[in-house]
């Protein structure tokens, strides 16, 4: 499902899951499928499938188009150190070790296709995904090029989730 933006859920906490429902239920992030979808449920009903959902495992996929090393040092730059002279902090200081996500505070990262991945970042960047706590991920991804966003998706979608 890369190549429609559509993310991996299996195995996200089930605190992110019920938020994104949540979110998408009173139109704090904008999606039409799972708006209507999320609207049609109780609250009940969301934390459920969020449950569901965060006890499912997703095997590992490898990216159809695997980066060159250049973009793979970028890449994995900007998970473990940011960039300092845009003022962008490292993606595993909110998001976990390669991206594994923080129970009860950020997603995974690792193993989520780069055009999904791109595809959030550039959201946060133009404001049509707005439901980031503080803004953080609109000001990190406001600072980040497209060379950055290819370079640093490419990483966390080269990332075996499994293994960690």
């Amino acid at each position: 499902m890369a190549a429609a933006h559509v993310p991996r859920i299996a195995g996200q906490s089930a605190d992110y899951l019920r938020k994104q429902l949540d979110d998408y239920a009173d139109g704090t992030r904008s999606n039409p499928i799972m708006a209507n979808f999320a609207k049609a449920l109780s609250a009940q009903q969301r934390a459920k499938f969020a449950a569901r959902y965060a006890a499912m495992s997703a095997p590992y996929t490898a990216q159809a188009k695997p980066l060159n090393a250049v973009h793979l040092a970028r890449g994995h730059q900007l998970a473990y150190q940011g960039d300092e002279s845009k003022r962008v902090q490292a993606c595993n200081g909110c998001h976990g070790p390669d991206g594994v996500g923080v129970p009860h505070a950020a997603p995974y990262l690792a193993g989520q296709s780069a055009e999904f991945l791109a595809s959030a970042l550039k959201a946060f960047q133009d404001g049509t995904r707005k439901n980031d706590a503080g803004e953080l991920m609109r000001s990190v991804a406001g600072r980040l090029d497209d060379a950055d966003i290819a370079a640093v998706t490419g990483y966390f979608a080269s990332v075996d989730l499994s293994t960690h």
